[in-house]
C-alpha cells in the first residue's frame, strides 16, 4: 500500500460520481507502506482483494508513475483468470502488463468510468 492516500482519494472520487468501489483493509493502516507482519497476514489480506474482484464488475489498477507493486500484478492476475475488465490508470511501459488494459483511466479522469 505505497499509495494509500491516492487510493483513498480516487475512492473518494468514484464515490462522489455515483459508483461503488470495493477497496478491501484500506483502513488497515493509516501509513502509506505495506504493514502485513505475518506471511498468514500478508496472505488474509490479499484473499480480500480476490474476494472483492469477484464481486467487482470492473477493476481498476492505480499505477501511479507505471509502478505496479508484486500484490497489484497477482491481482492482475487473478483479474485475468476471472475474465473481468481491467482499467490502469497510467501505462506500466511493460507490454505483458499493459497488453490486458481494456483502457487507461488516468485518475483525473475518472468520469470515463460513467461512460463504460
Amino acid at each position: 500500500m505505497k499509495y494509500r492516500d491516492l487510493v483513498r482519494d480516487t475512492i473518494s472520487k468514484l464515490e462522489a460520481l455515483g459508483l461503488q468501489p470495493i477497496f478491501p483493509n484500506i483502513d488497515y493502516s493509516t501509513d502509506n507502506k505495506d504493514d502485513a507482519n505475518t506471511i498468514e497476514e500478508k496472505k488474509r489480506l490479499a484473499q480480500e482483494h480476490y474476494v472483492a474482484i469477484d464481486e467487482a464488475d470492473v477493476v481498476y489498477l492505480i499505477t501511479p508513475q507505471g509502478y505496479m507493486g508484486t500484490s497489484c500484478k497477482l491481482e492482475l492476475g487473478y483479474t485475468i483468470a476471472k475474465g473481468k475488465p481491467i482499467y490502469f490508470s497510467e501505462p506500466t511501459n511493460d507490454i505483458g502488463l499493459d497488453c490486458y488494459v481494456t483502457k487507461f483511466v488516468p485518475t483525473d479522469s475518472l468520469e470515463l468510468f460513467l461512460k463504460i
